[in-house]
């Protein structure tokens, strides 16, 4: 829960154009922890990668994957606390959220980031759609 909560103030501190509401569900039914603004609406996701892994509840599953086939943007931000490394998938990754080294994602934050990662990462969450191709494939 702590690494997510700092995965939280890292994309608040270098997404300043995006207009964030932080959803505190206590119905627990899926709903995505982010609903963002930034040319348009979206939804995000805060995972933490375990043991290469995406664990998602139920409801989330349902939830993103009945909004993500209706072409609602949503995306899963996961934090690799080995490498260090954001990942930003589309939200089809519930479908599969096993072995991430393996799955197409969106764009990759490293390390010491520098702006010209988060401004990627901005233009997907502004501009992306599901029937658009990964601009990275892994291998």
């Amino acid at each position: 829960m702590a690494e997510e909560k700092n995965l939280w103030k890292q994309l608040k501190n270098n997404t300043k154009s995006v207009i964030w509401t932080r959803i505190e569900s206590s119905t627990g039914l899926g709903i995505p922890d982010l609903f963002g603004y930034y040319k348009r609406g979206f939804w995000v996701e805060l995972k933490v990668i375990v043991n290469n892994k995406i664990n998602f509840s139920a409801h989330q599953i349902a939830w993103i994957n009945r909004h993500y086939s209706e072409g609602c943007p949503v995306f899963v931000l996961a934090k690799d606390p080995l490498s260090k490394t954001l990942k930003l998938f589309s939200g089809s990754i519930v479908r599969d959220p096993s072995s991430i080294d393996q799955k197409p994602y969106l764009c990759s934050i490293g390390p010491g980031s520098r702006a010209p990662d988060w401004a990627q990462l901005l233009m997907m969450l502004g501009c992306w759609t599901p029937d658009s191709v990964p601009s990275h494939k892994l291998h």
